[in-house]
């Protein structure tokens, strides 16, 4: 009698871990659960399923981290570009570039350096200082001699684009089911675990029709799948790290200005 193989589900990603219970469902619809008489478990191990499925594509939707972290970086480089530029013109041969620039310089030593504050104090700041740069006549004036306005509004819309990204995870993280996913793994294994008892069972009494074995044939051919997947991830684990990306800021022309990542 060929027993079902074990897999260490704790080890499996969440797209993984669904993945693998999908395509036992799959198997055990196509071989029916009531030919398979397990069908009271089998609802129980498909709702379990559908309710860690409805958490993983809530995770899946609401998981921004990447694109917020980017794009924090991304308006650090502008800001830095910006403050960085004003402060040269500190040095300038011409008085004039000079006296503008100091102008500006004052305000950004007001701030301090608002890429170290949290996110949402460095949104609040960088909006407090572009606001000052366009309220104040001699703060524009000085901005405009010293032909700066472009990269100011470059500033403003790039942590404008992360104050927004921001605010569609808060909304997306208000709509979050109540399932959690952690917890819903916990139920869908042991759901699984229920059946592949019962299934063993039934193969011990001497059940061994060919949909009976078949359907085991197929899930420890499941199993097999995604413990190569786990040995996989072992491997990259174990491999040098990627190079670092970066992100520079270029100036195109007088009049625009180009972000660039090195992945």
């Amino acid at each position: 009698m060929e027993r079902l193989s074990t897999i260490n589900f704790a080890r499996l990603k969440n797209e993984n871990h669904a993945q693998f219970h999908e395509s036992v469902a799959s198997l055990i619809e196509r071989a029916t659960p009531e030919a398979m008489q397990i069908e009271p478990l089998y609802n129980l191990y498909r709702q379990a399923l559908d309710n860690e499925l409805e958490s993983l594509s809530v995770i899946v939707r609401s998981d921004m981290t990447d694109r917020i972290t980017e794009q924090d970086a991304v308006r650090d480089s502008v800001y830095r570009y910006f403050s960085n530029t004003v402060k040269n013109f500190r040095n300038h041969y011409d008085a004039q570039y000079r006296v503008a620039a100091n102008l500006l310089w004052k305000v950004f030593l007001h701030y301090g350096d608002v890429t170290r504050k949290s996110l949402d104090a460095q949104t609040a700041a960088t909006n407090d200082i572009i606001r000052e740069f366009e309220q104040r006549p001699e703060l524009a004036e000085a901005l405009t001699t010293l032909n700066l306005n472009n990269l100011k509004n470059k500033v403003a819309e790039e942590n404008a684009k992360f104050h927004n990204l921001m605010l569609d995870r808060y909304s997306e993280t208000t709509g979050r089911t109540t399932h959690r996913m952690k917890n819903t793994r916990v139920e869908t294994d042991r759901y699984y675990r229920f059946i592949v008892a019962e299934l063993e069972k039934q193969l011990m009494l001497g059940n061994t029709t060919s949909e009976f074995t078949k359907l085991t044939a197929d899930i420890n051919s499941a199993v097999k799948r995604h413990k190569d997947i786990l040995a996989a991830e072992f491997g990259r684990r174990n491999t040098p790290p990627a190079k670092e990306k970066t992100i520079e800021v270029e100036r195109v022309d007088e009049n625009k200005y180009k972000v660039t990542s090195n992945k």
